[in-house]
């Protein structure tokens, strides 16, 4: 028999502010802070009969019994094995953190900026909490600490040929304290658990674009990301290996859609769309027993449709080659398993404006 009375429960209290000042007519300066405490407390129990002996005490077996581990510093609770654990009574996350911009418009149709700020997750307590590998080499923490981030970023905003082009974009570098990250070892417990298992950087460029042609309605858009992430540091593991990419961090990705719209006898505007998305390859984790590989792949979708300012209606056919793109790939449980991109899609859409 299995019973499980599981309850966690959050609170969270915040502030935060931004002030704008226009350092002149072209410079403006953003300042803002957000001061926040977050406690996250586990209380109850997961047991079953072959843990509590039939009648037995709970024995504290497979972090089975939170409100006993996870109790106040000091406070007996008639368990031997669980007066003898020093588990905090609530994981307490708290402090300010900060963002500066300086944005400066250099003309009507152009504006760069840089931005300085902060970010973070708050911590949380582990289930499995005591749980040991065979050999003692690893030791499940009660407490998994907020990870923090540190961001600096240079970008920009602009129209230029005339209106034709429309460029955005940024570079940026991001460097990660205490990555939090999911663990899941039956060796240890069959229970996900967490940790802060790295420190990570990212260095990066992103961008997207609109090019009105020459061509009457004729239209060339898409987005692209290149980043380098790498782990600098493993903390808390020998499954995080330093100089290995971050999870779901390809290299390169991006689309690109070509897009033709023209008046038709009846009043109404026909268009037809191909766009086409690829990624490199990626993984998908940080912890090397889990972590999967996830080939590079891309696909196309195509579109046709009428409209008019009333309604619209419109076939498509998304990822038309049937292409089986990995999107995510984990091994829980010695089993692989593996999400694919939604395969070939016929279908008609209709949209009415009221």
């Amino acid at each position: 028999m299995f019973i499980n009375d599981i309850k966690r429960t959050d609170k969270q209290k915040g502030v935060f502010g931004e002030v704008n000042i226009a350092m002149s007519d072209t410079v403006e300066l953003t300042l803002g802070a957000r001061w926040y405490d977050i406690e996250v407390d586990l209380e109850g129990s997961a047991n079953a009969s072959f843990s509590t002996g039939f009648g037995g005490g709970d024995q504290q077996r497979f972090g089975t019994n939170l409100s006993g581990a996870f109790n106040a510093p000091g406070e007996i609770t008639g368990n031997p094995t669980l007066d003898a654990l020093d588990y905090p009574d609530k994981q307490i996350t708290d402090g300010v953190i900060g963002k500066a911009t300086l944005a400066w418009n250099k003309s009507e149709d152009v504006m760069y900026y840089v931005t300085w700020s902060e970010g973070f997750r708050p911590g949380l307590l582990n289930r499995p909490a005591g749980q040991s590998t065979p050999d003692g080499s690893y030791t499940v923490r009660p407490v998994t600490d907020s990870d923090e981030i540190t961001n600096y970023e240079f970008g920009w905003k602009t129209i230029l040929r005339d209106g034709q082009l429309r460029f955005n974009g940024a570079a940026f570098f991001v460097d990660i304290s205490g990555l939090q990250t999911s663990i899941f070892d039956p060796s240890i417990a069959n229970l996900f658990f967490s940790d802060n298992a790295a420190d990570s950087e990212i260095t990066g460029v992103e961008g997207d674009f609109t090019y009105y042609t020459n061509t009457d309605g004729l239209v060339v858009s898409g987005a692209f990301s290149m980043l380098d992430s790498e782990i600098k540091k493993s903390l808390t593991t020998d499954d995080v290996v330093a100089g290995m990419p971050l999870a779901f961090a390809p290299e390169m990705q991006g689309n690109i859609a070509v897009r033709k719209e023209w008046g038709m006898s009846s009043g109404n505007m026909g268009h037809i769309q191909a766009q086409l998305t690829w990624s490199d390859e990626s993984y998908s984790d940080i912890i090397e027993a889990n972590k999967g590989k996830q080939d590079s792949y891309s696909f196309m979708n195509l579109r046709a449709g009428i409209s008019n300012d009333e309604w619209m209606t419109e076939l498509y056919v998304d990822n038309i080659t049937d292409e089986r793109g990995e999107i995510s790939n984990n091994f829980v449980f010695d089993v692989e398993r593996v999400t694919y991109i939604r395969p070939t899609t016929v279908g008609i859409r209709f949209k009415q404006n009221f």
